[in-house]
């Protein structure tokens, strides 16, 4: 069982990013590097970044590329605190990537380059589905919490006006460097993976 913070509870400034680098201890641009969040709360530490967010509504869910959208307008506080932890972390690219990848891009084109999250009031996650029996095993999907039980979701699950909770871990910052030149190109967004679902109702 892992911590999922409830994002209205999650405070900005107990949030650590470590160095992209720090889990080779060197500069390796034919990797992807990712910077690593941690969360640092006043009697506990997590090495990761887990949260928990209020039931919302599915606006799009397209199952060929797991694109998830679920609306945040009802939710005004959680959706102010998302976008804050956003701009926060674009702030800390800004200052630190001369230090990681000795570029100096102004805070506008890494804005453009970072990927969001959260876009007007919109939860934009990705939530990658796999038919039963084809690739990897069915048990690799999101596990999905419905009519009092846990089973694996299908796509039929995400219709849109379904009212779901969803808890997202947050690994870190992923960052995409130039195919050319060993240089970060500008463009990064945070790694993510949804861990769980639970349907509140359906329309």
């Amino acid at each position: 069982m892992e911590w999922q913070l409830p994002i209205q509870k999650v405070e900005i400034g107990n949030i650590n990013i470590g160095s992209p680098w720090s889990s080779t201890g060197k500069r390796e641009y034919h990797q992807k590097p990712m910077a690593p969040l941690s969360y640092f709360g006043s009697q506990f530490r997590l090495p990761f970044l887990s949260i928990l967010f209020p039931p919302l509504p599915v606006m799009e869910y397209t199952p060929g590329t797991g694109k998830l959208v679920l609306d945040m307008y009802e939710t005004n506080l959680a959706s102010i605190k998302l976008a804050t932890l956003q701009d926060t972390l674009i702030n800390a690219i800004l200052y630190h990537q001369m230090g990681w990848f000795k570029s100096d891009f102004p805070k506008e084109d890494i804005k453009q380059g970072f990927q969001p999250i959260i876009q007007d009031h919109h939860l934009l996650l990705h939530c990658p589905y796999t038919e039963p029996g084809v690739g990897r095993s069915m048990y690799r999907n999101v596990p999905i919490f419905k009519n009092g039980e846990w089973g694996v979701f299908s796509p039929d699950d995400l219709k849109v006006g379904t009212r779901i909770r969803v808890a997202v871990k947050i690994h870190g910052i992923s960052f995409l460097n130039r195919n050319d030149v060993a240089e970060w190109s500008g463009k990064c967004r945070l790694q993510h993976r949804i861990i769980g679902i639970i349907v509140q109702s359906i329309p």
